[in-house]
Order: C-alpha cells, then structure tokens, then sequence
C-alpha cells in the first residue's frame, strides 16, 4: 500500500475499530504503510493526535484542515524542511526525528508547542536552530545526534533565551566537546532546566551549579574560586540537611511527650472509674495459665476478679508463634549447654552491674572439638546412639587419611633420596599407601551403609523382627569393620 486514498484510509479504520464517519476520529494510525504522500485527509477535521512516521514522506503537506492537531509524529521518513504547519496553531508536540531536515523554521505560530524533537538530523550550527528561541511554551528540546560544530557560545545563547526550557538533549554533536564544564555550564546558564542528556536536575545540583556560575561569570571564568564557591555551597547544603533531621527529631520527641500526655490523662481516667485503681493488664493463655506482660505469673483468683475488664486480658496460645502462626516447638538441649549458657549470661549481667568496660567481659566459652561431652551429659536415645557411633566412625577415617597423606608425603622424600639407600622403605611406604586406599574406599562405603535406612521387609513384619531384638539396630557388623580398620 502506497497510496493514501480514501478507501485505503477506510479500510485502516475499519481495521481499528474506529468511527467510519470520518470527522468522529480524534486519532489515526497511519504509521508504517509504506505511503509517499500526505493525502485526502480533509474529512478528518477533529484529529487531535496523527501517526506517520516510518512511511517514504519527504514532504509535510496536506494537513491543512487539521486545525484541532495536539500531537504530530512524523519521525523515520525522509523530510527536508518543515512546511504547511500553519493550520496547528495548538500543536503541543512535533516530533521529526530521524529525517533530513537542516534548519528549525516555520514554527512561530505554534504558541503552544511544548515539545520538538528533531534529533539524528542535518542541524549543523547555531543559526539553524535560532528559530526554537521564538517558541514562548518549550518546554523540551530534543536536538541530539545531529551535526552541531559551532561557537559554543552561540549555542548556549539560544538555549539560554528560552525561558520555558526544562529538558534539553544536546549530547551527540561536536559542539559538546567544545563546552568546558559541559554540565555545569549548561545548568547554570539555564536556570529552569531539570533534566539534561538523559540524567535530571536535582536541587542540590541546581544550587551547586548556580554557585560555581555565578563566581564564573563575576570572575571572568576563574575556575580555582568558581570551585571554591560550589564546595561551600555542598557544605551549606549539607549544614542545612542536618539541622533539618535535628528539626525532625525533635519534632518527633515533642510528639511522643504528647503520646505519653495523653497515655497519663487516660489511665488516670480508667483509674477513676475503676474506684482508684487501674487494672493490671494481662495475658490468659489457652493452657489456663495467666502471665502478665512481662512474664510474671499472676493469681489466678485475681485474674478471676479482673476478668471483667476485657480491654486487659488477652486470649493467646502459648505453644504458637503470634505472628507466623506456626508451631512452637519444645526443642531441648543438654545441661551442659544450658547452664554454659546461664552461666555466661549471669557473668555478663553481673560485670555490666558493675561498669566493667567490654574489654574486660569474661570470654564465651570455648567450642567443644567433639559432641563427646553433650552425649555423656545424660542417657542416649537410639537416634543419639546411631549418631555418636558414626560419629566415631568419621573421626578415625579422618585419621586414617591424615596417616595416608602422610605416607604420600613421605614416599615422595624416599623416591628424592633413593640413591641414599632408601629404596626398601620407598617400597613399604609404597605398600602401606595402597592398603589405607583399599581401607578408606572400604570406609567410605561402610558409612554409606550406615546412614541409609534399612531396606523394607518383604513380608509384614514387627519392629522388632525387622531391626532386631529390642528394635535397636545391628552392631555387630560394624563393630567388625571397626576392628578391620584397626
């Protein structure tokens, strides 16, 4: 399609789902088809936004009618000046990037027109883009990637006699390597800028950089003094953020004395009509036990005798987690490590009484280099017996490994000094190596054994006849290994 007829713009909006009479449409996507002219759009009067862009147009025409257009796009074609706008006296946005076009003209009715963007074109200088400085609204302006090498001063002229100007990408042209302080310079001069080249304008960047310009300009471009100014106006910046944080905090303990004010006038209130006393508040837990909040018991005959102030008791489970939900479960551990525990807790407590600095706190206790000590801290269950055997087991294969790199090593000095006469001792050295390899794979494979659980038995069977006498699990079959090993 390449012709834009009336029944190719019909059967566009047949395939849009829009109104078939033709003054309804406030859009049309014309974008993409491969048209070449700008055409038979004169029924179209109430567009208000028109897509053209990626088409084969090298001209702007045929827009006459279109006095109601906000929003225009006619990027990706193959236009060379911008013409026969004259009928958009309320276009917003023009957008014809990524054309051919050499100079920003014809524009000066647009009043309105907040945004041009006109990057990746034939732009090569100041006087092509001196016509933006005559839009009274611009508010963004998009002359990236074109061929812009002139005076940077000139440049930065027109940028600067746009009063409305907030977002400016001008990164791309050649003109951006001749501007010293490329960034500062251009916040400086322009003083409703907020976002340039893709980054934005805080106000602490705006206040540095109207500091640093206006030592430059008073100067003469004294960059020593100009740096000077904006290092104090960080620091003032910084100043200020602090006194504002110190202004919060005390704000904030103002509010909580109001907090606690208002607490006081409320017991007291209670108190009052409680006949001078205020209920102490409490926590009844399903297993009909009754703590206070920090924990104490609490008479149970008392709790009867309160029950009636329901806004001091709390119905809560004990044995579940209040915010999760879950389980709580009674995990126990060995006396040795409570009272390890206790008792470095208690040395703390007591030191800390005392204003004892932290460096002279007693040390925690050492880690134990075994679970010898919590295992004979009291009777073994049949999972804690299974697991001190193997245990044992993993400690004498580790030195039995030791015993083989050793071996290694010193096969290795023999083999160096064999011609000291010290090739016997190489051999059983040798001999020794390659039965603790036999040893540690047969181990390995022991341990395996071990901690797999026992196969099913193929006929139903008691717990007893499946484990042994006892329910207990075999040893005898390992304490053999362990014999072999030795």
């Amino acid at each position: 399609m390449t012709t834009m007829s009336p029944d190719a713009l019909k059967a566009i909006i047949k395939k849009d789902k829009q109104y078939i009479t033709a003054e309804l449409n406030d859009k049309l996507y014309l974008h993409y088809k491969g048209f070449r002219k700008i055409e038979n759009l004169e029924p179209y009067t109430g567009l208000k936004v028109l897509w053209l862009e990626g088409n084969g147009l090298d001209k702007i025409e045929g827009l006459d009618a279109q006095d109601k257009m906000r929003t225009l796009y006619l990027q990706e074609n193959i236009i060379n000046k911008l013409e026969n706008l004259d009928a958009m006296v309320d276009l917003d946005t023009l957008n014809v990037s990524k054309n051919f076009i050499s100079k920003v003209e014809n524009l000066g009715h647009m009043t309105k027109l907040s945004t041009l963007i006109i990057s990746n074109n034939n732009l090569a200088d100041a006087a092509s883009i001196a016509h933006a400085a005559t839009l009274p609204n611009l508010h963004a302006l998009d002359i990236q990637s074109n061929k812009i090498d002139d005076d940077p001063e000139a440049i930065l002229s027109i940028l600067e006699s746009c009063p409305e100007l907030r977002v400016v990408y001008l990164k791309g042209n050649d003109v951006v390597k001749k501007i010293k302080h490329y960034r500062k310079t251009i916040i400086s001069r322009c003083k409703s800028l907020r976002y340039l080249d893709d980054r934005p304008v805080f106000d602490d960047e705006r206040r540095r950089c109207d500091a640093w310009g206006k030592v430059m300009k008073e100067t003469g471009g004294d960059v020593d003094k100009a740096n000077l100014a904006e290092r104090e106006e960080i620091a003032n910046i910084r100043r200020e953020k602090k006194e504002r944080e110190e202004r919060a905090f005390l704000q904030f303990e103002e509010m909580v004395k109001e907090g606690q004010k208002i607490k006081k006038a409320r017991e007291e209130e209670e108190r009052k009509a409680n006949g001078g006393k205020l209920p102490e508040k409490q926590i009844v837990s399903t297993d009909h036990k009754t703590f206070g909040l920090d924990g104490s018991k609490i008479d149970e005959k008392k709790v009867s005798a309160d029950a009636g102030v329901g806004s001091h008791v709390v119905n809560v489970d004990r044995n579940t987690n209040q915010f999760s939900g879950e389980k709580i479960l009674d995990a126990k551990e060995s006396k040795l490590v409570t009272d390890a525990r206790n008792q470095r807790w208690n040395d703390g407590d007591r030191v800390l009484s005392k204003n004892v600095p932290l460096s002279e706190l007693p040390p925690p206790p050492p880690p134990s280099s075994s679970n010898e000590e919590i295992w004979g801290a009291g009777e073994l269950t049949e999972e804690a017996a299974k697991e001190k055997e193997i245990e044992e087991y993993y400690t004498k294969t580790a030195g039995d490994s030791a015993n083989f790199e050793k071996g290694e090593r010193v096969g290795g000095n023999a083999a160096q000094a064999m011609d000291s006469g010290m090739a016997a001792e190489l051999a059983g050295l040798e001999e020794k190596a390659a039965r603790l390899r036999m040893e540690a794979a047969k181990g390995a494979e022991e341990r395996r054994k071990l901690e797999e659980p026992p196969p099913a038995p193929k006929s139903v069977a008691t717990k007893t006849q499946a484990t042994g006498v006892g329910g207990k699990w075999p040893t005898k079959n390992k304490a053999s290994n362990f014999d072999e090993l030795d």
